[in-house]
């Protein structure tokens, strides 16, 4: 005891301080790398005819196909992706358009589908799509801007641990603000590639999916299985861009 008084009293006379209690650092997890000239690949429409997925799948580079769910190829289509070990499937779900005149096809979800039969609807298309890793709309202007429906589609989503990808057919789409409130990872499409057939817009537009990925880090690009101007320009230019630093990626890989 006197020693102690001693040392307090040495102390005191110093101005010296006792050392303060060492405080526990949390550790914080270290950051996500951050993306670079990363281009994710989704061909939708596949499900028409396997010619067109064909020449897709003999593309030498990671690549999503969204097919189109009871169609007389949809079952071939799948199992010939998914023979493919860097190519993978999600579900290209029919939605209503503005334009009452387009057919989405088989499956659809219109925007007077109640909320409750949403969730047979998109089991029934999965049923279809076998080996599907999540959706994106196919068509669905109307329908991607009806927050009661799509609220339905994303719960859906979540609770089966799928992806949406939303192909942002729609000015006004809900889909970023209901994923928000669902606390799920949202995605949006950057560029289409073919929405004029014409070779030469196909390559002005992987001109601007190229300079979106080199200036945001990641581009998701959607072009259609029946295009075949798309095919050859994604054939002539992936092995140059692979040389300047592109990599080409699964959509599901954004949403790990």
């Amino acid at each position: 005891m006197r020693l102690i008084l001693i040392s307090l009293s040495i102390m005191l006379l110093f101005g010296c301080r006792a050392p303060a209690p060492q405080k526990s650092v949390a550790v914080r997890p270290a950051p996500a790398a951050v993306r670079q000239k990363q281009i994710f690949l989704v061909i939708d429409d596949a499900g028409l005819a396997l010619d067109e997925t064909q020449q897709f799948l003999d593309l030498p580079i990671p690549l999503t196909m969204a097919v189109l769910p009871h169609l007389k190829e949809t079952s071939r289509v799948c199992a010939a992706i998914a023979r493919h070990p860097d190519k993978e499937i999600i579900l290209h779900q029919p939605m209503e358009a503005y334009d009452a005149s387009q057919d989405a096809g088989p499956g659809v979800i219109r925007n007077t589908t109640r909320p409750s039969d949403v969730p047979a609807i998109l089991a029934r298309n999965l049923a279809s799509v076998r080996g599907a890793k999540g959706m994106n709309n196919h068509m669905g202007s109307r329908v991607t801007e009806n927050p009661e429906v799509m609220q339905a589609v994303l719960r859906y989503c979540k609770a089966n641990g799928l992806l949406f990808l939303d192909s942002k057919t729609a000015y006004n789409s809900q889909v970023e603000r209901l994923a928000q409130y669902e606390h799920m990872h949202f995605e949006g499409r950057d560029v289409f590639l073919d929405i004029q057939h014409d070779r030469a817009y196909i390559r002005k537009m992987w001109g601007q999916a190229v300079a979106k990925a080199r200036t945001q880090g990641y581009a998701i690009v959607i072009g259609h299985a029946w295009s075949a101007e798309t095919a050859a320009t994604i054939r002539d230019s992936f092995q140059t861009l692979e040389n300047q630093g592109y990599t080409f990626h699964l959509l599901s890989e954004l949403y790990r």
